[in-house]
């Protein structure tokens, strides 16, 4: 995402919510230059940041990046059935990767 745009939803956001960007700054612990910047697009907030800043706003991450997360479930069927109609080579092949997967959570 360009800093530009990103710099502006924030702001868009900050004053929907009815937040100054004193207020704002001050309960991410910023300083009100450094919001002034960030909202400027003249520079992107750490990734610390951008939660607080999110938490405090009250507003989802991934709907901010239109992030579609597949649910589960989907994630669950679409796996099934690439197990169904895998051959037994690439079966072997899943089932060391699932192995390998379990061994490093």
């Amino acid at each position: 995402m360009d800093k530009k745009i990103l710099g502006k939803q924030l702001k868009q956001i900050r004053i929907d919510r009815g937040f100054s960007q004193e207020k704002l700054s001050e309960m991410v612990d910023i300083s009100p230059r450094q919001m002034c910047v960030i909202e400027n697009g003249n520079s992107i907030p750490s990734l610390d940041t951008f939660i607080k800043i999110a938490q405090t706003l009250h507003f989802d991450i991934n709907e901010f990046f239109n992030i579609d997360i597949e649910p589960t479930e989907k994630l669950r069927t679409d796996i099934i059935k690439l197990i169904q109609t895998a051959d037994r080579k690439n079966l072997c092949l899943i089932k060391d990767l699932l192995l390998a997967v379990e061994k490093n959570v």
